[in-house]
């Protein structure tokens, strides 16, 4: 007898939460479905103002006015729009909306930043190489420097530091090794010499002859230099480039 009592009570506590569960999802549709619309729908219209720009407090603002609330569902990066700014916005502007309507919108977490990668003590060309695979390619400045440890065309030290932030518009400098102080020259002076000449002088220190400027529409075989960079009495190394402007003679 009393495992009969039991189980009518258990089956009893079953259909009780049945009951609940299912009143409970019948009351959600006619709420949401039903009563809601017919009171949104009563409520007086209004334009949807244009979001897409605005920073989050501004929009707030804007949609208090109109009678509106606002729903940030989510953040995204993105380049047009900075940060905090709105990048979407559903309904679009213009539409026709009752008031007490929310208004849901995308916002923008800025533009996704780059992170320098450890290029340090490897050969600068391909150091090139893996900033463009990181398309960081916003300008490199080249500084070379002697160094005693990195070989010489090899990567000393960066800024910024590797794993650090890029921003888009932030130009990378490379410091890269001359080799050993003791590889180091003077730079002689080139003024003066023919095309010729200089050349040989350049080759016969291991320079490499770097841009040509012509003063005038000249060829270089009838030619003297007039400008050089490096300037007479500038440290260099073997494998430096010598820039030099030609006046005809």
């Amino acid at each position: 007898m009393k495992s009969n009592k039991r189980g009518k009570r258990k089956s009893n506590q079953f259909v009780g939460i049945s009951i609940a569960i299912v009143s409970f999802v019948i009351g959600f549709f006619i709420v949401n479905y039903l009563i809601m619309p017919i009171v949104v729908g009563k409520g007086e219209d209004t334009l949807v103002p244009s979001l897409v720009g605005l920073n989050v407090k501004d929009a707030q603002k804007i949609i208090r006015h109109e009678g509106l609330t606002l729903d940030i569902t989510g953040y995204q990066y993105d380049t047009v729009y900075q940060k905090d700014r709105i990048i979407y916005q559903d309904p679009k502007p213009d539409e026709i909306t009752k008031k007490g309507r929310k208004i849901t919108a995308i916002v923008s977490r800025g533009i996704k930043a780059n992170i320098m990668p450890y290029i340090i003590g490897i050969p600068l060309s391909n150091a090139i190489e893996v900033l463009k695979s990181k398309n960081i390619n916003n300008g490199i400045n080249k500084i070379f420097t002697s160094s005693d440890s990195v070989p010489r065309n090899y990567i000393v030290s960066t800024i910024p530091d590797a794993d650090e932030s890029i921003s888009p518009s932030m130009m990378i400098t490379v410091f890269i090794s001359k080799g050993s102080e003791s590889d180091t020259l003077s730079m002689p002076n080139i003024t003066g010499l023919s095309f010729i000449e200089a050349l040989d002088k350049v080759k016969s220190l291991d320079l490499i002859l770097g841009n040509i400027e012509y003063e005038d529409n000249i060829d270089s075989v009838n030619s003297k230099v007039i400008l050089q960079y490096p300037e007479e009495g500038d440290l260099i190394s073997p494998g430096d480039s010598v820039n030099i402007v030609l006046h005809k003679e």
